[in-house]
């Protein structure tokens, strides 16, 4: 991911430690009930898109835009509801195949949506 440009925390960083391995928990879970499931990183999607980092207002207002509006237009979400949607959107992406997997087998992958600019992308 960083030599392409993303900059991610490693899991083993204690700050990310716990989130990590509530990851793996839920990816357990999910399998078991016969769920794919893939690894995602939001502020990636968004570098990726040519979206804003942080800028929680504008990433919201983004969103609407490409088709995401039901429940952005009722209120301004939280950042992390904000991660939840573009993590969606990266979901969205990869049924499209309109997404690379970063990684490899040991690590594991994460995926990423192919360049290109927000605009020109409609859900």
């Amino acid at each position: 991911m960083i030599t392409k440009g993303y900059h991610v925390f490693p899991p083993s960083l204690p700050a990310m430690k716990e989130l990590t391995l509530r990851a793996m928990k839920l990816n357990k879970l999910a399998k078991v009930e016969g769920f794919k499931t893939i690894e995602v990183h939001p502020t990636s999607t968004r570098k990726a898109r040519g979206m804003p980092l942080k800028e929680w207002k504008k990433i919201q207002t983004i969103l609407i835009q490409i088709g995401l509006w039901r429940d952005l237009l009722k209120r301004a979400l939280a950042s992390h509801e904000i991660d939840a949607v573009t993590a969606t959107l990266t979901a969205y992406l990869y049924t499209q195949n309109k997404t690379e997997a970063l990684g490899d087998e040991e690590g594991g992958y994460i995926i990423i949506p192919k360049q290109q600019d927000w605009r020109k992308l409609q859900v």
